[in-house]
């Protein structure tokens, strides 16, 4: 039976947090895995959340069960094989994003209706090339535009890399489908643990008279020499025959996984004193804290194939989400999501030879004679991303790598006309503005532009084409001015 010396790689995070008092569970954004840096220290990922942030709601953990597998839940989609650099997507939209959309709806991921597709986001700003991401990446697209059905993107995943979607029937239903927060946290000492727990058992909100049904997490594993790491199960024990990590690996680079559950008796004895205990100080640090346990573990899923690790599963030792080697790795991230019904939307078909240097924004006045918008806004995805920084849309045309085809988007405009504000009823004029970044060489073409109306329902109402005369843009802009009538009080 192999045996670990973990003298001295524990310890020092569980240190550093008992000796500021910092053990409660919290909010933490520790790098740029966790948010984006380009919107500064101040922005809250959480704010439009519904339900309780972290620390706001007390964990009893006598009502805690000593197992939880949500994997096993209908809700739950199957266990995924990914294709090329997209984990942080399988993790974070695939898995999460689709597990979280069918407890809201009341479903089951049991076809493409259901589930939804690590490649849509992805493919938004991974620069048209084969990279990592982060799950953070994907709930950001899913605030910011949606993610549409794999019944209306054409499967979990595509086979082409920087393909984006032509058709605004899938970028009109993405839009109903969106992640109102996000937020990651620690899981380094045992009250960080229990807050986990509870959140993977009921997100800490119990239900009287009604079943518990958690949440999931998003985890960064350090995936060089695994083999290092990775033990089985001993006969005799509980879950023999499994495999369990007990740590992450030394060496090598970061993976998005997916933590679906817990197994509070799973353990292994990792200094090989015949005995699995929580109570003895492994780490010779004059203490006993999580760092020591060789008694609990999460339950993670990979998006390796369902027959990676027997069943596409591994255990994960809970004290291994304490390595001061791997910081990534001791963060969980969580997601809530939300249904939306967009009142009014903009449908535009267009081309431009490399849609990262395209610039796109959108205003709104609520006088139809205005030379000017009051409000305006530029969206991400057509203005080259630059919520994601080095990570963008890609230096190839609109519908992906050696593709000039246009293609046919749509854009939300309900918050812009929120913004016009309770008396601005009646008739306004609506404003767009095509571009190329400067010094850009891009050249486009707008071939459509639509305004269409939604009832409250999400019923359509009508469809206002505005003419185009002159549709090209580069250097020098395309502006584009029209009427729109039946301005609703925000």
């Amino acid at each position: 039976m192999p045996c670990f010396v973990i003298s001295g790689l524990l310890a020092p995070v569980v240190v550093s947090d008992a000796a500021t008092g910092d053990t409660k569970a919290r909010v933490a954004y520790p790098g740029s895995f966790s948010r984006p840096p380009s919107e500064g220290k101040d922005y809250d990922t959480w704010r439009g959340a519904s339900h309780p942030d972290i620390g706001g709601t007390a964990v009893d953990i006598d009502r805690l069960p000593s197992r939880v597998d949500n994997s096993v839940r209908p809700q739950f989609p199957p266990i995924y094989k990914q294709k090329w650099g997209a984990c942080g997507q399988f993790a974070s939209v695939a898995s999460i994003f689709t597990y979280e959309m069918n407890v809201l709806n009341g479903t089951v991921a049991d076809t493409d209706a259901t589930r939804f597709p690590a490649h849509f986001s992805w493919n938004m700003m991974n620069n048209a090339e084969n990279k990592g991401s982060e799950a953070y990446h994907g709930w950001e697209v899913a605030k910011r535009i949606g993610v549409p059905t794999a019944r209306s993107y054409g499967g979990v995943r595509l086979e082409k890399i920087g393909v984006w979607p032509n058709g605004y029937p899938t970028w009109r239903e993405a839009m109903e489908y969106r992640v109102s927060g996000y937020r990651y946290s620690p899981a380094q000492t045992i009250d960080q643990l229990n807050e986990a727990r509870g959140w993977l058992h009921d997100r800490n909100q119990a239900r009287p008279n009604l079943p518990a049904i958690g949440g999931l997490f998003a985890m960064d594993g350090r995936m060089g020499e695994m083999e290092k790491v990775t033990v089985t199960i001993p006969k005799g024990e509980h879950e023999a025959g499994k495999d369990i990590w007990t740590r992450w690996g030394p060496s090598g680079y970061g993976h998005g996984l997916t933590c679906v559950g817990y197994d509070d008796q799973v353990g292994y004895d990792l200094n090989c004193d015949g005995k699995i205990t929580n109570d003895i100080d492994l780490n010779d640090d004059g203490k006993v804290t999580l760092a020591d346990w060789e008694r609990g573990a999460y339950i993670v899923v990979n998006s390796w194939g369902e027959k990676w690790s027997g069943d596409g599963r591994i255990y994960l030792l809970y004290s291994a989400m304490i390595d001061p080697t791997w910081e990534r790795g001791n963060y969980l991230g969580r997601a809530e999501v939300a249904r939306y019904l967009p009142r009014r939307t903009l449908r535009l078909k267009l081309a431009c030879d490399n849609r990262t240097d395209l610039r796109m924004s959108i205003g709104i006045s609520g006088d139809k004679d205005a030379a000017a918008s009051d409000h305006e806004f530029a969206p991400q995805a057509f203005n080259g991303w630059p919520l994601f920084g080095r990570g963008n849309a890609g230096q190839v045309p609109m519908a992906g790598p050696n593709d000039n085809t246009p293609i046919e988007v749509g854009i939300d405009l309900t918050p812009l006309l929120k913004d016009l504000g309770p008396d601005e009823d009646g008739e306004g004029r609506f404003f767009l503005k095509l571009s190329c970044a400067d010094g850009s060489d891009a050249v486009g073409e707008l071939h459509e532009c639509a305004i269409r109306s939604y009832d409250d329902q999400g019923g359509f109402i009508q469809e206002s084409e505005v003419e185009l005369e002159g549709a090209s843009f580069g250097k020098s802009p395309l502006r584009i001015e029209a009427i729109i009538s039946g301005l609703e009080r925000g």
